[in-house]
Order: structure tokens, then C-alpha cells, then sequence
């Protein structure tokens, strides 16, 4: 995420526009930030630096440009692009593709599986968050490229010092994995862990080793009774 930062110094109210543009395979979202700003007045918004699954290591740079036309000043960002590191005990969620049964504003399916699992950049959009307020279930799957064994599930629901998990984070879930030989090979979602009265930031599923191709997370309540919040998801061999 970059925060971009936006500020009227004059004694009179103004519309502002920012362009934003980055280099292949660097993705902005948004591309465009048009506001009205008032006298002395800052604004802030938070914009996802992205690149494609399966994008090479490379070094890249997103240039953020003042005016509609893109022509006042500009400043740009260097951002590097790495591949999710592979191999024993690496996090499989990082390198799948990753889907929700619904998602809050800004707070997309993508951005738990961004690598950040600090509850802190929470305003920062890093993170999932439903978008039925005060229905459930909810439900967030990763899908891998090719069958992996899983053993352990590493959720880390919301927990900041302003938004505490007692409060906040996830209280009741089921680890699901897809068991493609279910129903009679058409395939179903199948438990191999149980959370309930939870009210950590951070927790550990280990369950005996299950061949997949996908895992999800099946939220049943939160502690707020409102929505689901997971900061980030690790899903292991």
C-alpha cells in the first residue's frame, strides 16, 4: 500500500486530481484520485500496489502526478517486485489465487494474502473484510495451482491496539479443505479444524497432512457480531 497524501495549502477551497501510472507488471487501484479539498486540508488515500500472480522479480516504479491532464509535478516511487519464495515451510497462500464470499469497500480477498500481517496497517486496506454486515457465515478460500499437502492454517484476524481481536476479530471458524473426491467425485468442503470462543489475534490449526487444492476459512460469528476480519492467511505443509 502506498498512502497518498494530498494537501490544499491555499486559503481557498480547490478541486485536486492525482494521476497514478506504474511500470508492467505493477498495477495501481486507483488510478485516478479526484477530491474536493478544503482550505488547509489533507487528504489521504490508501492505494494497492499490485503485480499479477506469477510475475518475475523485478524493479519497478509508480509515478504519482499532480493535475487532470498529468502534467504538474510528479513524484515517483520505486517499488520492487518478488516472487513468493517456494520450497519447505513456505506460506502456499502467497502463490494462490485467493476468493470471498463477499468484501468490504476497499478491503478486497487480495489483501489477505499481501504478506502483511500486521493488524496495525489495518486502515491501509491490508486485509479482508466482509461485506454483509451482521450476516454469516462468511467464508475466505485460497486455490493452489496444483494439489499441495497441508497440515497447519495460520489465521491472524484483526488485532491493533485500537481494534483488539477480543473485540473485533474472528471468534468462530472451521479450516476447510477441498476434497475433490467427495459426493461422489464432484467434490465438497471438508473440516479438519475447528475455532470457537476465540479471542487472539494470531492462530495455529495443525491438523494430519490432507492433499488439496484449495483452503478455506468458514467464519461463523466474529466478536463484534458484525463482520469478518483476517488480516492475513498462511496455509503450510
Amino acid at each position: 500500500m502506498v498512502d497518498v497524501a494530498v494537501r490544499n495549502d491555499s486559503s481557498q477551497p480547490t478541486y485536486a486530481d492525482v494521476l497514478l501510472t506504474a511500470d508492467a507488471p505493477v498495477r495501481t487501484t486507483p488510478d485516478v484520485i479526484s477530491s474536493y479539498l478544503p482550505a488547509g486540508y489533507t487528504l489521504h488515500t490508501p492505494v494497492q500496489v499490485s503485480a499479477p500472480l506469477g510475475s518475475a522479480d523485478s524493479d519497478a516504479k509508480v509515478t504519482i502526478k499532480a493535475g487532470r491532464t498529468g502534467r504538474g509535478p510528479q513524484i515517483s516511487v520505486p517499488v520492487v517486485v518478488k516472487a513468493p519464495p517456494s520450497g519447505p515451510g513456505a506460506n502456499l497462500a502467497l502463490a494462490a489465487s485467493v476468493s470471498a464470499s463477499s468484501s468490504h469497500a476497499n478491503f478486497k480477498a487480495c489483501g489477505a494474502i499481501d504478506g502483511n500481517s500486521n493488524s496495525d496497517d489495518w486502515q491501509t486496506a491490508t486485509g479482508w473484510n466482509d461485506g454483509t454486515s451482521r450476516v454469516f457465515p462468511d467464508w475466505l478460500a485460497v486455490t493452489f495451482a496444483q494439489a499441495h499437502q497441508v497440515s497447519r492454517v495460520e489465521m491472524n484476524t484483526l488485532n491493533s491496539t485500537r481494534y483488539t481481536a477480543a473485540r473485533y476479530g474472528l471468534r468462530d471458524w472451521d479450516v476447510q479443505v477441498w476434497d475433490a473426491g467427495a459426493n461422489g467425485g464432484s467434490g465438497d468442503w471438508r473440516t479438519v479444524a475447528s475455532v470457537r470462543g476465540n479471542t487472539a489475534g494470531v492462530v495455529n490449526s495443525t491438523f494430519d497432512p490432507v492433499s488439496t487444492t484449495a483452503v478455506r476459512i468458514f467464519v461463523i460469528a466474529s466478536n463484534d457480531s458484525t463482520y469478518s476480519r483476517i488480516v492475513e492467511l498462511g496455509v503450510y505443509e
